[in-house]
């Protein structure tokens, strides 16, 4: 099949007599029936070509969205209306789940715990009073339990919280510029070392944020709040957003909204545990909604990428090192 009738059949733009001629090409050929299947989920539409397509983009969309989240009344109609770019969708099933690394550590009062979740995993941590932090790809997080049983947590990565409601449990992840407090409740933080910001997302229940005084809360979160904090302006922003967006990571998704080219490759380079070298940096700024299973491989996705952006990538393959990504 021609890239061309590939693509307005994938965008709705084809001719009846396009449609008829395509899909009885189908028909007669498995292997071109077989293809077209596989790709039809993995389409993306850049926003490059937002202006000529913002109606089939829209609709397309919303249809996706209703199929991977048939339980949320999130108003779609906002998001896309503010996100309209781009989405991704790819058709490996699955989550990859890795035992995670702990370093147990003994100070005098105090008892201390490490986790990483290697890169293209995602690691599961069960507390003693059932609940759970999941620590997404290349995530660090210290587990520090004092004498009189509160907990407070230190994290570089990713990371999902389910703690089960206790009023004596005290629950505390240090952030170095402020504190996240709960008694009971499910968040998400992201808080990479290396990233300009801080992002919070409340699923459910309540959670505080306190200053390096630890005296009184100067923020309280309520569900579907997603915090970003500034790290060069020491400004905090709070805006209402879907969580699952937030936490698709968790259920084996990356979900891009908005995103640059260069963010996504961020994202990338940390779950295939790769280097993405974009040598043409007008691409680096393009923009993209994508929502992509993370057992898809790195090739598939710019496979994707170069059919509709007209990119070129080429992947060197290292036995010792990281595989490079160069994309021009």
């Amino acid at each position: 099949m021609s890239e061309e009738i590939f693509i307005k059949i994938l965008d709705n733009t084809a001719t009846e007599v396009e449609k008829s001629s395509f899909y009885q090409s189908l028909e007669e050929d498995g292997e071109k029936r077989e293809l077209y299947y596989q790709y039809k989920n993995l389409y993306v539409i850049s926003d490059s070509r937002i202006d000529k397509y913002e109606d089939i983009q829209k609709e397309s969309f919303e249809h996706f969205w209703s199929r991977i989240n048939p339980m949320k009344t999130f108003n779609i109609h906002q998001l896309w209306y503010r996100y309209a770019a781009v989405f991704v969708i790819a058709l490996s099933l699955g989550l990859l789940i890795q035992y995670f690394n702990s370093a147990p550590i003994v100070i005098p009062g105090i008892s201390k715990i490490e986790y990483t979740s290697e890169k293209g995993s995602v690691s599961t941590i069960h507390l003693e009073d059932g609940s759970a932090i999941w620590l997404s790809s290349g995530s660090k997080i210290t587990l520090l339990k004092s004498a009189t049983g509160e907990v407070t947590t230190q994290l570089n990565g990713e990371a999902y919280f389910d703690l089960i409601p206790s009023q004596a449990r005290k629950f505390a992840v240090d952030l170095g510029y402020f504190k996240v407090k709960d008694i009971g409740t499910k968040f998400n933080i992201r808080a990479y070392s290396e990233e300009p910001g801080v992002f919070a997302t409340l699923v459910d229940g309540q959670i505080n944020l306190f200053d390096k005084s630890n005296t009184n809360p100067f923020l309280t979160m309520q569900p579907g709040d997603y915090l970003h904090f500034d790290k060069q302006s020491n400004r905090i922003a709070v805006t209402k957003q879907d969580p699952s967006i937030a936490t698709a990571w968790k259920e084996g998704k990356f979900v891009f909204i908005d995103k640059t080219l260069a963010e996504i490759c961020k994202e990338l380079e940390n779950w295939y545990n790769v280097e993405i070298i974009i040598s043409n940096k007008s691409l680096a700024n393009y923009k993209y909604t994508s929502v992509i299973k993370r057992t898809t491989t790195v090739n598939m996705v710019m496979k994707m990428l170069a059919l509709t952006d007209k990119i070129n990538y080429k992947i060197t393959d290292r036995k010792e090192a990281h595989d490079i990504v160069y994309v021009y």
